[in-house]
């Protein structure tokens, strides 16, 4: 029989105990440092009774029952068994994309017995958190002097373009004219993403609130910055967008055009582009509401659901605009001063006057 290491898992340290991390089956179990060293011999399909074969036989015994007990846990996989051939599927499938990539999905996606609560059930559990853990709150300030922009007209100029209309004028644009964005042109743009809904504009209890674009469980954790190099009556540099006072707060940060370029996987168009918005993630806010590993998932739509909705607006205002999500995320957290480990880097948008 020959046996090795099942590739569908990883190893880390808690609590000073090595955890084996099925994430294909989601199972977690501690393994023994014994366990840990005799994987080492199985990195590939070893015969199992020619590498104890050597041994005495008292220590092929207990080595024997501990291979038994990782084949049974499926640490160890039989060459030709229905394990490995759903591992080799998983592998032919996900190979491309390395091992993180396949952690991530599997790892995160819900498995046919998995209990889901009913909504009352769900409400009735986050009424009883929020004494004990308040909510974070839905908008974000950072202090200090800020822009005030423009307030959204009620009835935008360019709100008449019929909505099919701008399906089909939707493009990516790479490059731009030369003429400098208004800024009461991008104060309707981040109003109209970034703000409460006009609709309905109050925050709930546990921190929901209404925006024009979809967010899961009504958490919005996208937050919204802004790179001016050409706007009218605005210093360049990187800005915040705090939605709920609808204003720009200076970072302190200016990038040029290299600058720029280099920090989204060095594509120039980004550089030369008059507006760049960034989105982040703030993963508390999502966290809050859903406590699985599923809700990362949420927060990539999320930033789905708001980067179209900039396409549209910007469309429908006349722009052209270009997102991208190859990102240096290193360097546009220095920038922005985000602290990966709670506000994730996830997107650009480039937007400017269309080309004369």
């Amino acid at each position: 029989m020959r046996a090795k290491v099942a590739e569908h898992a990883t190893l880390f340290y808690q609590d000073g105990a090595v955890v084996w991390d099925d994430y294909l089956h989601h199972r977690q179990f501690a393994i023994s440092e014994t366990a840990e060293l005799l994987c080492r011999k199985f990195a590939g399909f070893t015969d199992v009774d020619e590498l104890l074969a050597p041994l005495a036989e008292a220590d092929r015994a207990a080595l024997r029952k501990v291979v038994d007990e990782l084949l049974e846990a499926g640490v160890l996989i039989v060459e030709g068994s229905p394990e490995h051939d759903e591992e080799r599927r998983l592998l032919d499938g996900w190979h491309a994309w390395g091992a993180s990539a396949r952690h991530f999905h599997f790892a995160s996606r819900t498995l046919a017995d998995a209990p889901y609560q009913a909504s009352d059930e769900h409400d009735a559990a986050l009424d009883a958190k929020l004494p004990v853990e308040p909510p974070p709150t839905p908008f974000r300030s950072l202090g200090g002097v800020a822009v005030p922009l423009p307030p959204v007209p009620d009835e935008p100029d360019w709100a008449g373009a019929g909505l099919y209309d701008v399906l089909l004028a939707r493009r990516t644009t790479r490059e731009f004219g030369p003429s400098p964005v208004p800024l009461a042109r991008l104060g309707e743009l981040l109003g109209v993403l970034a703000g409460p809904s006009p609709a309905r504009s109050r925050i709930g209890r546990s921190g929901t609130v209404f925006k024009t674009s979809p967010s899961g469980g009504g958490r919005h954790p996208v937050e919204l910055y802004a790179h001016a190099s050409r706007v009218d009556g605005l210093e360049p540099g990187w800005y915040h967008y705090d939605g709920l006072a609808h204003a720009l707060e200076p970072i302190g940060v200016t990038w040029g055009p290299d600058e720029m370029a280099a920090a989204a996987g060095d594509q120039d168009w980004v550089g030369r582009a008059p507006v760049v918005l960034a989105y982040t993630g703030l993963l508390e806010r999502t966290r809050w509401r859903y406590d699985t590993s599923r809700a990362y998932r949420v927060v990539q739509m999320d930033v789905g659901h708001l980067s179209q909705t900039a396409y549209l607006v910007a469309t429908a205002l006349g722009f052209g605009i270009g997102f991208t999500a190859a990102l240096r995320d290193e360097a546009v957290e220095h920038a922005l001063g985000c602290d990966a480990y709670h506000e994730v880097v996830l997107g650009m948008s480039a937007l400017g006057p269309l080309p004369e």
